[in-house]
């Protein structure tokens, strides 16, 4: 079942897209959502996009710890999305780097972003910017799907 603000591409289950708000000096930002994949077959999220008019670049970033320090890598051949399970992208871990944000991300705007994967294909979702993502389980249920590029 898909919740609102949830999108689908192919068998992949994208839940609820989110990025905090900015200010106006930060240059960067941050995305977080789920990639739900039920079925037998890993998929691999290769790349992401954002218009120009949010940031120059979008970029996979995965935060490793070493020696108790945290190091922010982009991992640049893409992140495994496993089979039967949920990778989930939040805050100290896994997320979408926007760097270059040539705009700040304003409490309560939407902005779309891409997601390119090797075997489903490409979808458009949704961002919203909030202070933190609020539970969909109060929202009615409701099927988005994504635009299939």
């Amino acid at each position: 079942m898909v919740n609102a603000h949830d999108f689908k591409t192919g068998k992949l289950e994208i839940g609820h897209p989110w990025a905090r708000p900015t200010s106006a000096v930060v240059k960067t930002g941050a995305i977080y959502f789920s990639i739900k994949n039920p079925t037998p077959d890993i998929d691999k999220l290769m790349s992401v996009e954002v218009s120009s008019n949010i940031a120059q670049q979008a970029e996979i970033h995965q935060t490793k710890f070493t020696h108790d320090m945290a190091q922010m890598r982009e991992a640049k051949q893409g992140l495994v999305i496993t089979a039967k399970n949920t990778t989930t992208l939040s805050p100290g871990g896994i997320h979408i780097m926007l760097v270059g944000l040539t705009r700040p991300l304003e409490l309560g705007s939407k902005f779309p972003m891409t997601l390119h994967f090797q075997n489903s294909g490409a979808i458009t979702v949704e961002v919203w910017v909030e202070d933190s993502p609020k539970a969909d389980t109060d929202a009615p249920t409701q099927h988005h799907i994504g635009r299939r590029i």
